[in-house]
């Protein structure tokens, strides 16, 4: 996504050199047609540029919002999931323990134990 920003940004600063190279040629040709002074081209120039900076300033103002509202919302979603991501942690925790052994009794054993001569059992 900043990749996408960046690349706009640089084509803003290419148009600009190149409505600079432009302005230039127009400006040239009028002081070729005789319809300005060459001593004027400069200003004119200056002029035309000026448009052109105040667009660049606000192409950039509204990329700045718009960067703004990528990053806000993907905050937002990133909390929405991390919140998904607790409640799904939850419910596992409680199947685990559904599925979790009980201290179960071991089975007695068919044999019979050795009886202890120390031991007397009553009868």
């Amino acid at each position: 996504m900043l990749e996408l920003f960046e690349k706009m940004i640089l084509a803003g600063a290419g148009l600009a050199t190149l409505t600079r190279e432009k302005a230039e040629k127009v400006v040239d040709t009028l002081v070729e047609k005789g319809q300005l002074k060459s001593k004027d081209k400069k200003a004119l120039v200056s002029k035309l540029l000026k448009g052109t900076k105040d667009f660049e300033k606000d192409l950039e103002n509204k990329m700045k919002g718009v960067a703004f509202n990528v990053v806000k919302n993907s905050e937002k979603q990133i909390d929405i999931l991390h919140k998904k991501l607790e409640k799904l942690a939850k419910e596992l925790e409680v199947e685990k323990k559904k599925h979790r052994p009980t201290n179960r009794v071991q089975p007695k054993s068919k044999t019979k134990a050795k009886a202890n001569p120390a031991v007397k059992v009553k009868k």
